[in-house]
């Protein structure tokens, strides 16, 4: 059975499957936890579904871009899980599950992207590939973009709606001034769920079950000895 997590946006998600995808056993939602402790939902949707964590045999986890603190305990617990029995943990991009189900609803659509804020300035964007299984599902997949196209090594965001792609928005609250300075709608909402995370795994697209960082870490100096 796998366990599916999607802890990126600001809702927490958790489902169950089939091992071979064939049937969701159960999902959770869980609205305004998509940071802290990740337990809590597993906990709730194994009892929900009457299964032990000893039924799980693989884990995917959605791993962004988006909260730090929401994947990082996503793939915290579906490792500490998947430990004592050298189980499979595999990662998915969010943004990328969010095109997968789009194109699976709307097989005809015109090609999509999905935009979030990436803090410092800076926008993130995950276009829709011609085969999902190409992704690598690290911060590859994504590129930055400058929000006031202050930054000279970065593309300004204005490039994001020159060429007639559908926009898709991990952050509308964030994001609606860039909009609405280019005179554009209110995006559409693009939040993947858990259930969007496994679907992505189960049609063989899945990465290192790693955050998607797109910013280098920032630290402080070094002490020196004394």
């Amino acid at each position: 059975m796998l366990l599916a997590l999607e802890r990126s946006g600001p809702v927490a998600s958790a489902a169950l499957f089939a091992a071979d995808g064939s049937s969701c056993v159960a999902s959770l939602d869980a609205p305004g936890a998509g940071g802290g402790d990740a337990h809590p939902l597993v906990r709730d949707l194994l009892a929900r579904a009457g299964v032990s964590p000893a039924d799980l045999t693989a884990f995917a986890v959605g791993v962004g871009p988006g909260s730090f603190s929401g994947i990082r305990s996503a793939l915290a617990l579906a490792q500490g899980l998947a430990l004592p029995a050298g189980l499979p943990v595999r990662g998915v991009c969010s943004p990328a599950a969010v095109l997968f189900r789009r194109r699976r609803e709307n097989p005809g659509a015109p090609r999509a992207r999905v935009l979030g804020d990436a803090r410092r300035d800076h926008v993130w964007c995950v276009d829709e590939p011609d085969d999902f299984r190409a992704l690598s599902h690290t911060a590859a997949d994504a590129k930055l973009y400058s929000k006031s196209g202050a930054d000279p090594a970065l593309p300004p965001a204005a490039d994001l709606f020159a060429d007639g792609r559908a926009l898709l928005c991990a952050d509308p609250a964030r994001l609606a001034s860039l909009f609405a300075a280019h005179g554009i709608a209110a995006p559409v909402p693009a939040l993947a769920t858990a259930a969007d995370v496994a679907a992505l795994y189960f049609a063989g697209s899945s990465g290192p079950a790693a955050p998607v960082y797109l910013h280098p870490a920032v630290v402080g100096p070094v002490p020196s000895s004394v």
